[in-house]
């Protein structure tokens, strides 16, 4: 059974529990999990520049360009922050130092962990794993496609299909040799 078959399902239903939980209490566990104990300033900071760098990335995305414009993603207001901030706290997502920061409370941990699952950047794994579970998964959803297509429309690639196959077998060996 392949290890990767049911990611994307799983991924999915991460997604939809994550837009349930909502947008700003959601980047506020991601901002804590990523960097540790920070104060509402800081969160905010975190979170705008998260949103730059993803609208960044999806400039460089090729579907509909024009329709993005070139605003930048709004910075969080204090004013929605702050009360969510204290309302993590009474969830017991979160706790407030002395120090006045943030930090992830069990429960948060449990619910970033949730969420990320497979594809959570765990702080004992190093980039290169990070990087080879991120190329497998990328290679799960291509396979997934291929599957889905007709098999009309990939006959005419089979033999880079078969070339690729017995790449993937030669890795498989040599894991299997060590």
């Amino acid at each position: 059974m392949n290890p990767f078959k049911n990611l994307h399902r799983e991924f999915h239903e991460r997604i939809e529990e994550m837009q349930r939980f909502g947008g700003l209490r959601m980047w506020i566990l991601h901002v804590l999990d990523e960097r540790g104990p920070a104060n509402g300033v800081e969160i905010m900071d975190s979170i705008q520049h998260h949103q730059e760098a993803l609208q960044e990335k999806l400039k460089m995305m090729p579907w509909d360009r024009k329709s993005r414009g070139n605003c930048g993603p709004p910075r969080p207001s204090p004013g929605s922050v702050y009360p969510m901030l204290k309302k993590m706290v009474e969830e017991e997502l979160i706790i407030k130092k002395d120090d006045g920061k943030y930090e992830l409370a069990e429960k948060g941990e449990k619910v970033v962990e949730r969420w990320s699952g497979h594809m959570r950047h765990h702080k004992e794994m190093d980039r290169s794993a990070l990087s080879v579970r991120k190329a497998l998964t990328e290679l799960d959803g291509y396979t997934s496609y291929l599957e889905d297509l007709k098999k009309d429309r990939i006959k005419e690639n089979k033999e880079f299909i078969v070339e690729l196959s017995e790449r993937l077998k030669k890795i498989v060996e040599s894991i299997e040799d060590e």
